[in-house]
């Protein structure tokens, strides 16, 4: 092969590597938003789905323990597991016990979870529901008119939302999980982190 044919074959060779290195390379900024929440979603955490587009937390008006309305877009700045759920909902009782857990283990001033009863009874049987339950430790959260539910759950409960400090949806999952295990405090410390 004659020598001024080596360098330009030298340099094709080089960028066909550098090609197939890129196109090989996996994405550092998956779908759904977030920079890094795909490299969590293992064991149960790969239930969860990711949003479409990019989702805020809504103007519900939800009643906290002592009577007091906010609105959930009013909690934006600290990172949330927001569950709606309701007493007559099996699959919700199913899950209660491990969203305390993992309040339990991770909840501070940077993450609640937030569990919002849609029951017409309100805060008072959310406390009556969660004591028969034997479920101790989730802050009283509740909407009885059920919109909330109706508007962004169609109705189907245990709804949950992963909620970054930043008010943004992350992800989402219908029906209830396995909220306390290695890998979804791995990836809520993360999120209360702001690594995701």
């Amino acid at each position: 092969m004659p020598k001024k044919l080596l360098l330009p074959l030298a340099i094709l060779i080089a960028l066909l590597g550098v090609a197939a290195y890129r196109l090989f390379l996996p994405s550092t900024t998956p779908e759904g938003g977030s920079a890094s929440i795909n490299s969590y979603l293992k064991g149960e955490m790969a239930k969860l789905s990711l949003p479409d587009a990019p989702m805020a937390l809504t103007d519900h008006i939800i009643m906290r323990e002592d009577g007091s309305p906010i609105k959930l877009s009013g909690m934006k700045g600290k990172a949330m597991l927001i569950n709606l759920w309701a007493s007559w909902c099996a699959p919700c009782r199913a899950e209660m016990k491990e969203l305390a857990n993992l309040q339990h283990e991770l909840g501070d001033e940077s993450f609640e979870v937030v569990a919002i009863t849609v029951d017409r009874g309100g805060v008072l049987q959310a406390k009556e529901t969660l004591q028969e339950w034997g479920v101790e430790g989730l802050a009283l959260y509740a909407e009885p008119t059920m919109a909330i539910a109706l508007e962004l759950a169609e109705g189907k409960l245990p709804t949950s939302y992963i909620v970054g400090k930043d008010g943004m949806v992350r992800a989402y999952f219908l029906g209830p999980l396995k909220w306390d295990q290695p890998e979804a405090l791995e990836l809520f410390t993360a999120l209360k982190n702001g690594e995701i």
